[in-house]
C-alpha cells in the first residue's frame, strides 16, 4: 500500500469568502444551512525527497502563494475560517475514477521537479448551520458528492481534529481481482436463459440477436475454424462484448434500420399514407441528401462527422452527439465526456479536422422544482433537477473552455417530461484544409493492410465499461456505475496539438476517435477497409494493472484515438508523441485475413468474422401507426385563465418573461469561453451590455483559412412538445427554428447544411411497453416530415445520430411504480454559409425612429405553446398550422435578398412566446423601447403564437418602400422603435404600457438571468 502526506489548501480569505447555496436543492432538502465554505486537499506519494524539492510542492505547485495558505498539520479552524464550522465534509474520487486535478498535479511535479509521485486529490467543505449529522450526510450525499464516483466522510469538529489526518497514511487504491484470461460462454441453453445471460452482462442484446449469436457457433464451419484458430468452440468473453458493442442500438442504429409496417387512421390531418418502409435512415435521411445533391458536400454519413465545403479555401466539419444516460448518472463527468467526445469527432474526420466551435443544446425538468413541499413528486433516486442542470453545465463548461474551444450556440429547456433523462446534446465545429502538401485529400482514410493500430492519449481503465450497451437501455435504478466515464480536456488538448502536428507531417495513413465501444469500435470500424485487424490489448498503457482483456477491449476510458501508422512511419510517429507528452500504445495492425483477432500477451482470446460482426446482425421487423395526437406526459403546469384586458395581458408578459424556456439563460451562457480562438463574430449576446439573446452565432472564417469576407452562422431547432400533436408538425417546426436562426444572421438559404438528432422514448412495442407501436409511428412521421421539408427547401443532412431508450422506470416514494418517458425530441443544427459579413443581421433594434415589422402570418394557434402551457381561455385553442413550405421559401429568399440590399436593421425570429416576447427582446441590448398599435381579431393568438417561418424586423424610414415591396403582403406594420425605455401597446381598444426596466428585471431574474 502506497503511503501519502497530506497538504490542505485554503483562500487566505475564507473569513470573507463563501460557496453559493443553491436554493432550489436546499429547500427541496428542507434544510437551513447558513453557510458553506469550500477548500482543496492533495494526498502526495511519500517519497524520500530533499527540503528544497517538498518546498516547490507545497509552496509552488500545489498552491498560489499570494491568493492560498498551505496546511501541513492540524491548525485552529476558527481562526482560519472566522468562525468554528458545525461539520466537516470531504470528498474524494473513488479508486479508479478520473481525478484530473491529481493528474495536473502529477504532471506539474514531473515537469518542474523530475519526479514521478502519486497524487489524489479531493475537496473540503465547511458547514455552517443549525443541522444534525444525519442532515450534513445528507447534504453532502445530495449536494457536495455523487456517491456512484466519490467517496463522502463527514466529521465534527471534534472528530476531525482526533482523526490524525495529517500523520502520513495510506490511501485506497485500484485492486482488481486475479482473472483468468478470458472465460467463455455456454449458449445452449433456453430462450429464457439465453434474455437473463444478455441482461446480466448489460449486453443489451434481444432474444433474436441472442439466438443468432448461438447458431452461429453452432456452425460446423465455425467450429472448425475456431480449433484451427486454436479458440474453444464456445464465444468468449471478449467475442461476446464486441458482437454487443458492436451490434448496439447505441453503434448500429438498429430501430432506424428496421423494417417497418406502418399504418394510420383516415382521418388524420397530415397524412403520409399506410406504407411499408426499409430503413428509416437509407429512405428519409440519407435518402434526402441523395435526392438534394449539393455539390458542396464533400463527405456525408460514412466518417464521424459531414464535411462540407462552403469555402473555396477551406472544409468545414460537423457533428452533434448526445450523452443522455451517462449525464443522468453523473451530470458533470457525463457531460464532459460528451463535449470533448464530439470534439474527438471531429479530429477523427477524415484524416482529422481542427476543432473550432462547440454548441450544447441542454433538456431538464423545471430548476425549482420540487421543493420540500412537494418533494414525494420526484421519483426515488432520481437527481434533483437543478443539480443535474449545474453538473452538466459545468461539465460542458470545463470541456470547452479547458481545451480552448468557443462554445457560440446553444439552448436550455424545460419540462417536467425530462426529469428521468435528461437529454444533453454536443456539437462542434472543425475546420480541414482540403489537401495536404503533397496533393492528398484531407477528407477520405488511407490506411492498407500492414498498418501499425497504434491507441494514442488517454489510458484504459475500468470507467466507461459497457457504455454503449448501457445507453441501449431504459434507465432504473440497477443501471451500472462503470459506465460512467469522467474526461480530460487538458490530455486531450495535448492530444489535439499532437495530432495537428502528426498530420503536418503526413505520419499516419487513417485516424479515428475511441468513443462508444473503445477499441472495440474504432479497430473494428477502420478494419471494414481492410477486412481485418490484430491487435494484443495487454500492450494498451492502463490506469492501473489487473484489467480484464475484455474491459480493455470495450473501455470507453477518454481521450484516445487509433491511428493507423505505415510501418516506416512507425519510430517518428511515437517519438512525436513522446516529445508531445501523449501515451502511444503500439498494438497490433491492420490485416486482410477476413478476421477481427485480439490477443493478450500473445494469447488469442478472440476471434470474429469481419463480415458476421458487421452484417450478421439480423434487420428488426417492427409495426406502427398513428391515430392522431397521443399524450404520455409525466406533469404538467396548474394553468390559470387568461382573459384579453389591460391587467390581464400585462400579467401574461410578465409571466412569460419569467417561465424557464423564455427567461434569460445568462448566469449558464456567460460561463462558457465565447471568444477563444478570436473568430466569434456574433456571440450569444448583443448590444452594448450585451444582454439581449442572438438567434445564432456567427464564425468568422479568416482566421481559420477562410477568406477576409467569409462567416459561418450555426443555429439549432427544437419543439418537442409539438409532438404530442404530432411529429409531423414538430418535426418540421425544428428544422425551420434552424433554418430561421441562420437566415436571421444572414446565411445563404443554398448553402445550409444540417444535423438530425433524434432522442426518442423507447419506440418498440412489448408487453412492458404497450405503447411502442404508438412512439415508433411518431418516429417514422417524423423522418417523412425531415424528408419532406429538407428536399423542398434544397437543405442537406451532413450527419446526425439518434437516441432510443430515453426512459426512466422506478417508484415514487409511496412505492407506486413510475414511468417517465422524454417526448420524442428532434434537434436541428443548422451550419449556414455568409459569404459577406456585411449581410450579417442581428436581434437588437439600432435607434429610434426605425419601423417595426412582423414578417409572415399575422395569427397563429396556441396548442402546445409557451402560453398554453401556463394559461387557458374560455374558448377552444387552434392547433399550430402546418408550414406552407412554397409561401415559407418565398419569404427566406426575399430575406436573403433584404439582407443583400442592407434594408433590415435588425431581424428576429418569432419562438417561444411568440410575436411580443421577440419584440421585447429586440429592445434591451439598446435601452430602446417600442411603440406598438396592433388591430387583431384574436389578439391571444396574435401575440403569442408560436407559429413558424415569422419574424421581428426593424427598417430605417428612408427604406420603407423598397422592404415592403420587397416583401408584399408578406408583412404586418407593428409600429416604432423609440427613445422612451418602454414597451407601449395599443391592441384595438385597449393600452398598455409596460416600463423596459420592468420587463428586463422579469426576464432576467428568474432561473438563469444575470441575477437569477
Amino acid at each position: 500500500m502506497t503511503m501519502f502526506r497530506r497538504f490542505e489548501v485554503l483562500s487566505k480569505n475564507l473569513q470573507h469568502e463563501s460557496t453559493p447555496i443553491d436554493k432550489d436543492i436546499f429547500n427541496f432538502l428542507d434544510i437551513s444551512l447558513r453557510e458553506l465554505k469550500e477548500a482543496k486537499v492533495y494526498w502526495i506519494e511519500e517519497k524520500t525527497l530533499d527540503h528544497k524539492k517538498w518546498n516547490i510542492i507545497t509552496n509552488e505547485i500545489l498552491r498560489d502563494e499570494i491568493l492560498e495558505e498551505i496546511h501541513k498539520q492540524d491548525f485552529d479552524l476558527t481562526k482560519t475560517l472566522g468562525s468554528q464550522p458545525d461539520y466537516i465534509v470531504e470528498v474524494t474520487f473513488l479508486p479508479g475514477v478520473t481525478d484530473n486535478s491529481s493528474r495536473s498535479a502529477m504532471e506539474c511535479l514531473n515537469f518542474v521537479l523530475g519526479e514521478d509521485l502519486d497524487v489524489q486529490s479531493g475537496k473540503l467543505f465547511y458547514l455552517f448551520g443549525e443541522i444534525s449529522k444525519d442532515q450534513a450526510q445528507l447534504v453532502a450525499e445530495k449536494f457536495l458528492a455523487n456517491k456512484l464516483i466519490q467517496g463522502v466522510k463527514v466529521f465534527t469538529p471534534s472528530e476531525y481534529k482526533s482523526s490524525s489526518r495529517f500523520i502520513v497514511s495510506n490511501r485506497p487504491e485500484v485492486r482488481l481481482p486475479s482473472f483468468e484470461t478470458f472465460q467463455t460462454y455456454n449458449l445452449a441453453i433456453s430462450d429464457l436463459d439465453l434474455e437473463e445471460l444478455s441482461k446480466k452482462n448489460v449486453w443489451a442484446l434481444t432474444l433474436s440477436e441472442m439466438k443468432v449469436i448461438q447458431s452461429y457457433y453452432q456452425r460446423e464451419d465455425v467450429k472448425s475454424e475456431r480449433k484451427t484458430l486454436g479458440l474453444p468452440e464456445k464465444p468468449t468473453d471478449v467475442e461476446m462484448e464486441i458482437l454487443a458493442q458492436t451490434w448496439s442500438e447505441h453503434c448500429k442504429h438498429k430501430i432506424f434500420a428496421s423494417a417497418i409496417s406502418y399504418k394510420e387512421k383516415e382521418s388524420v390531418e397530415m397524412p403520409i399514407g399506410n406504407q411499408n418502409i426499409d430503413s428509416l435512415y437509407k429512405t428519409f435521411i440519407k435518402g434526402a441528401t441523395k435526392d438534394i445533391d449539393s455539390p458542396w458536400l464533400i463527405s456525408v454519413f460514412k466518417d464521424n462527422a459531414g464535411i462540407v465545403r462552403f469555402s473555396d479555401e477551406i472544409d468545414l466539419a460537423i457533428k452533434v452527439e448526445t450523452h443522455n444516460s451517462p449525464s443522468a448518472l453523473d451530470p458533470y463527468g457525463g457531460a464532459l465526456t460528451g463535449i470533448v467526445g464530439v470534439n474527438r469527432d471531429i479530429l477523427g474526420v477524415g484524416l482529422g479536422a481542427r476543432p473550432i466551435a462547440n454548441t450544447n443544446v441542454l433538456f431538464f425538468a423545471p430548476p425549482h422544482w420540487p421543493d420540500s413541499k412537494n418533494k414525494d413528486q420526484l421519483p426515488v433516486g432520481l437527481l434533483h433537477p437543478k443539480r443535474v442542470l449545474s453538473g452538466v453545465h459545468k461539465g460542458i463548461e470545463d470541456g470547452g473552455n479547458k481545451s480552448g474551444i468557443p462554445t457560440i450556440n446553444g439552448a436550455i429547456y424545460f419540462d417536467y417530461n425530462y426529469a428521468g433523462k435528461p437529454l444533453v446534446y454536443c456539437g462542434t465545429i472543425g475546420v480541414m484544409k482540403q489537401q495536404s502538401s503533397d496533393g492528398i485529400k484531407l477528407s477520405e482514410k488511407y490506411h492498407v493492410p500492414g498498418d501499425h493500430i497504434v491507441m494514442v492519449g488517454g489510458r484504459i481503465g475500468v470507467d466507461g465499461i459497457h457504455g454503449a450497451t448501457f445507453s441501449s437501455l431504459e434507465l432504473d435504478e440497477e443501471s451500472p456505475s462503470t459506465a460512467v466515464q469522467i474526461g480530460d480536456p487538458l490530455t486531450q488538448r495535448r492530444l489535439t496539438d499532437f495530432m495537428m502536428k502528426a498530420l503536418e507531417l503526413n505520419l499516419y495513413s487513417s485516424v479515428t476517435d475511441n468513443g462508444a465501444g473503445g477499441l472495440s469500435s474504432s479497430v473494428g470500424e477502420m478494419a471494414e477497409k481492410t477486412n481485418g485487424a490484430t491487435i494484443d490489448v495487454s500492450l494498451a498503457k492502463t490506469k492501473y494493472p489487473g484489467i480484464k482483456p475484455f474491459e480493455l477491449v470495450i473501455s470507453e476510458s477518454q481521450e484516445r484515438m487509433t491511428f493507423a501508422v505505415p510501418k516506416e512511419k512507425l519510430d517518428k510517429f511515437l517519438e512525436l508523441a513522446r516529445e508531445f507528452n501523449v501515451d502511444a500504445s503500439d498494438l497490433g495492425n491492420f490485416t486482410n485475413d477476413g478476421f477481427f483477432k485480439v490477443l493478450y500477451k500473445g494469447e488469442l482470446v478472440g476471434a470474429l468474422d469481419m463480415k458476421f460482426l458487421h452484417d450478421g446482425l439480423p434487420q428488426m421487423e417492427l409495426e406502427a401507426k398513428f391515430e392522431g395526437p397521443y399524450e404520455f406526459s409525466f406533469k404538467e403546469e396548474a394553468k390559470s385563465i387568461a382573459s384579453v384586458d389591460q391587467k390581464s395581458l400585462k400579467k401574461i408578459i410578465l409571466s412569460l418573461l419569467s417561465s424557464p424556456n423564455i427567461s434569460s439563460k445568462e448566469k449558464w451562457v456567460r460561463q462558457y469561453d465565447h471568444e477563444v480562438q478570436a473568430s466569434t463574430i456574433v456571440k450569444p449576446f448583443r448590444g452594448t451590455q450585451e444582454i439581449s439573446p442572438s438567434n445564432s452565432g456567427v464564425l468568422w472564417l479568416k482566421p481559420h483559412g477562410g477568406k477576409e469576407s467569409e462567416a459561418v452562422g450555426v443555429g439549432c431547432g427544437f419543439a418537442p412538445r409539438l409532438s404530442y400533436f404530432d411529429s409531423y408538425l414538430m418535426t418540421t417546426y425544428a428544422l425551420d427554428e434552424a433554418l430561421r436562426n441562420v437566415i436571421c444572421q444572414g446565411a445563404e438559404l443554398d448553402k445550409i447544411a444540417l444535423i438530425d438528432n433524434f432522442c426518442w422514448p423507447d419506440p418498440i412495442k412489448t408487453q412492458a411497453n404497450p405503447d411502442g407501436d404508438v412512439k415508433l409511428g411518431a418516429l417514422v412521421r417524423s423522418c417523412k416530415a425531415l424528408y419532406d421539408y429538407s428536399t423542398f427547401f434544397k437543405t442537406p443532412f451532413v450527419s446526425g445520430k439518434d437516441s432510443m431508450k430515453n426512459d426512466f422506470k422506478g417508484m415514487m416514494a409511496n412505492g407506486d411504480t413510475v414511468k417517465i418517458s422524454v417526448p420524442p425530441t428532434l434537434l436541428v443544427t443548422a451550419m449556414g454559409y455568409i459569404s459577406d459579413k456585411k449581410y450579417i443581421t442581428t436581434t437588437e433594434f439600432k435607434k429610434p425612429g426605425d419601423l417595426v415589422y412582423l414578417i409572415g402570418e399575422e395569427y397563429g394557434g396556441l396548442l402546445y405553446s409557451e402560453f398554453h402551457r401556463y394559461f387557458d381561455s374560455k374558448t377552444n385553442f387552434n392547433h399550430p398550422e402546418y408550414i406552407n413550405f412554397e409561401k415559407s421559401l418565398s419569404r427566406y429568399k426575399s430575406i436573403n435578398q433584404a439582407q443583400k440590399a442592407l434594408l433590415l436593421n435588425s431581424l428576429h425570429d418569432i419562438s417561444d412566446g411568440g410575436l411580443i416576447i421577440s419584440v421585447i427582446e429586440s429592445c434591451f441590448a439598446n435601452n430602446l423601447g417600442v411603440s406598438l398599435s396592433i388591430q387583431s381579431e384574436n389578439l391571444l393568438e396574435c401575440l403569442f403564437s408560436e407559429r413558424a417561418s415569422r419574424f421581428v424586423c426593424s427598417v430605417s424610414k428612408e427604406n420603407k418602400e423598397k422592404f415592403e415591396s420587397s416583401f408584399t403582403g408578406d408583412f404586418l406594420y407593428l409600429g416604432e422603435v423609440s427613445e422612451d425605455r418602454s414597451i407601449k401597446m395599443k391592441f384595438n381598444d385597449l393600452e398598455l404600457s409596460l416600463p423596459l426596466d420592468e420587463a428586463y428585471n422579469n426576464w432576467s431574474n428568474s432561473n438563469g438571468g444575470r441575477n437569477g
